[in-house]
């Protein structure tokens, strides 16, 4: 009786240690299997994400307003995801390749450049061709075999000005919004703006046409991007960058009765520099001159002011 219950405990330790050696073995045959794969993993995809509609704001709760335009730099190296790649490889493409080709395709409309002022009606949408002579881009028209009486626009991929649409100008609304007690800033249009140099020599500009952003929303949204240089991960949408305020861009204009940019009052880099600094600093402490601060904030400045009186 006693010889048995051994035999059965051995029996129960066999299997134990049998099946823990089992578990080993999978486990390191699992570890095996995700080192020799590490480099085949799927990239993270945002293609099937929803972007969430912007928060509707009725015009009675905005109290304030101002209209901001930028110029971003897409050399700075904060904007390069807005650049790179110059010219699209596989189905990566820079910022100025997607809009070309969705103004191709007739996926958004392009609207004139105006000095001063943005009109998005159908009386300023520019034709594809137009833009085409414009801005001397080579093209050759062909019959649609798709669709009869219709022309297409054949153009090289070499031929498309992406590596001289180094800069966007950007505009944006910075407004506070009453129901919600908060500065909200929303990104309105984008501008290209081809560099080209002149018959001397000589670097010039030319702003190209604006887009309305929310017409982009669907499309940015579905373009993945790197976080940065550091990370290559892509694990965000280019809406993401510029719902986000990730971009860098220097004002060159601000809201005003003259409708004057920077430069036509500010003569030198110097005094440029200063007015811009200027304004970035009026616009972080925009909202200090509508709300009254805190009980929290005035015992702190209150307890600041009384310890630089006892030092004095």
């Amino acid at each position: 009786m006693y010889r048995k219950k051994v035999n059965d405990i051995l029996i129960i330790c066999t299997l134990i240690i049998l099946g823990i050696a089992s578990e080993l073995n999978a486990q390191n045959i699992q570890t095996s299997s995700s080192t020799e794969n590490f480099d085949s993993f799927s990239e993270v995809s945002l293609k099937k994400n929803k972007v969430a509609e912007p928060q509707q704001v009725r015009s009675e709760d905005i109290v304030w307003k101002r209209d901001i335009y930028r110029i971003v730099n897409l050399k700075n190296g904060q904007n390069g995801v807005l650049y790179y790649p110059v010219e699209p490889i596989g189905d990566q493409m820079n910022l100025f390749s997607m809009l070309f080709d969705l103004i191709a395709n007739k996926k958004i409309a392009a609207y004139e450049y105006l000095d001063g002022r943005e009109i998005f009606t159908d009386q300023y949408v520019i034709k594809f061709k137009d833009l085409l002579k414009r801005f001397d881009i080579p093209y050759k028209e062909k019959n649609d075999p798709k669709k009869a009486n219709s022309i297409i626009y054949e153009i090289e991929g070499s031929d498309i000005p992406s590596a001289e649409v180094t800069a966007f100008y950007l505009k944006e609304i910075w407004f506070i919004d009453q129901r919600s007690s908060s500065i909200k800033v929303k990104t309105v249009a984008l501008c290209p703006i081809l560099t080209r140099e002149d018959e001397v020599g000589e670097s010039r500009t030319y702003p190209m046409f604006w887009i309305p952003f929310e017409t982009l929303r669907p499309y940015l949204s579905q373009m993945q991007i790197s976080a940065d240089s550091l990370n290559s991960a892509k694990n965000r949408s280019l809406y993401d960058f510029f719902n986000q305020r990730r971009y860098k861009g220097e004002i060159y204009k601000i809201s005003n009765l003259k409708n004057q940019n920077i430069r036509e009052y500010c003569k030198t880099p110097e005094a440029i520099k200063a007015e811009q600094d200027r304004l970035e600093e009026e616009l972080k402490n925009i909202g200090s001159s509508f709300w009254e601060p805190s009980q929290k904030l005035l015992r702190r400045k209150s307890d600041s002011q009384n310890a630089k009186d006892k030092k004095i």
